[in-house]
């Protein structure tokens, strides 16, 4: 055994002698330091905890890349923030604070990690749930680790629903498994303000970026898929959604193009903006990204282009009542090959089904 995993077992040693009872629980702490897409898979289990315990209070302990996400959560009391090595001593403070709050329980969503047990062990809650995790570290797994009353095991299922699988240990069975994403009324009406212009138009969005080149439609992509649907009905209006950084690239790209039929995303100044805006498509087109959970969230129908990887579809693949998946022929991580054609029919498929068009949340008035 090595030193590591020798010392992440002394510290998570726990002896449990007092009855399990969920429904007298009052501090509850879950540990998520993730990224947008997986804290808007986490969003079900924080609503559904609340809605079986309604008296227990639930704090975060999040990360840099997502501590922002939950301002808009009303079930969340408070939000703690893992941060970056260079602010280790911020992150102790946080550990310490949290320590006070002598937690009932805490749900640990994350593989194990060295400085994670450190953390746990220190804040001391009474129980503490995990789930078996997909990596080991060390030689060990969460199942290694004395402190963890229960554990559900890793499987092939969707994200939202491994996390949701924690209220079984808590004796929930009967949970919405739906996605939602609290964003709101501030950027509701901006979202409202923003496409007054197109109002009883068709609107269709288009997210390009993902996390590097080979997951993201490219350039001469967005043009073909653009044309493509302008040749269907010149009437579709195309929101095209960008980061803050690619702004200016994509209006040049529009003007180069010449396209009368897409509309820049500008403005928006929080991923709160971009998701209600995303409420108001009747279809949106996006790689997989948060975009793809974000129009779960709101069930706007969505083609979603993946890399041809089973599991990772399996992990990831929209929630919306009505979905495409295109991908590659090719297996592997990129989307290098896709068909720019079969985007297309399946965004003209879903946005004639009229039986899946979204209604906008607010209307907008004239």
């Amino acid at each position: 055994m090595s030193l590591k995993a020798a010392i992440l077992k002394f510290l998570s040693r726990k002896t449990y002698t007092d009855d399990f009872r969920p429904e007298t629980f009052k501090n509850i702490l879950i540990v998520r330091p993730a990224k947008i897409g997986d804290t808007i898979c986490m969003f079900p289990l924080i609503r559904e905890l609340n809605r079986f315990l309604p008296d227990a209070k639930i704090d975060i302990y999040a990360s840099t890349y997502n501590n922002f996400m939950f301002q808009h959560a009303p079930q969340v009391r408070h939000v703690y923030t893992k941060y970056k090595d260079r602010d280790s001593l911020k992150t102790v403070a946080e550990i310490f604070e949290m320590r006070t709050n002598r937690y009932d329980l805490i749900i640990d969503t994350i593989d194990i990690r060295f400085g994670k047990v450190i953390a746990l062990a220190f804040i001391k809650a009474r129980w503490l749930i995990a789930n078996v995790g997909y990596e080991s570290r060390y030689g060990l797994n969460n199942a290694d680790l004395d402190f963890y009353y229960k554990l559900t095991d890793w499987k092939q299922i969707h994200t939202t629903d491994r996390l949701l699988e924690f209220l079984q240990l808590l004796g929930i069975d009967d949970y919405d498994s739906s996605i939602n994403f609290p964003i709101g009324d501030e950027a509701y009406q901006f979202a409202e303000s923003f496409l007054k212009p197109y109002q009883g138009k068709k609107l269709i969005g288009l997210n390009a970026d993902a996390s590097d080149r080979d997951r993201s439609i490219l350039d001469a992509e967005i043009i073909d898929i653009c044309n493509g649907i302008k040749a269907f009905d010149s009437k579709i209006r195309i929101l095209l959604f960008s980061s803050v950084s690619r702004r200016e690239h994509m209006a040049a790209l529009i003007k180069q193009a010449r396209f009368d039929n897409v509309i820049l995303e500008n403005g928006t100044t929080s991923i709160f903006e971009a998701a209600a805006l995303t409420s108001f498509m009747n279809v949106m087109i996006s790689p997989n990204t948060s975009f793809v959970h974000i129009a779960s969230a709101f069930d706007i129908p969505t083609v979603a282009i993946f890399q041809n990887d089973q599991n990772h579809l399996t992990y990831w693949a929209p929630r919306s009542s009505r979905y495409i998946i295109i991908k590659p022929e090719k297996p592997g991580t990129s989307v290098r090959g896709f068909s720019v054609n079969d985007t297309v029919n399946a965004t003209i498929d879903l946005i004639k089904d009229e039986s899946y068009i979204n209604q906008p949340p607010f209307q907008i008035e004239t």
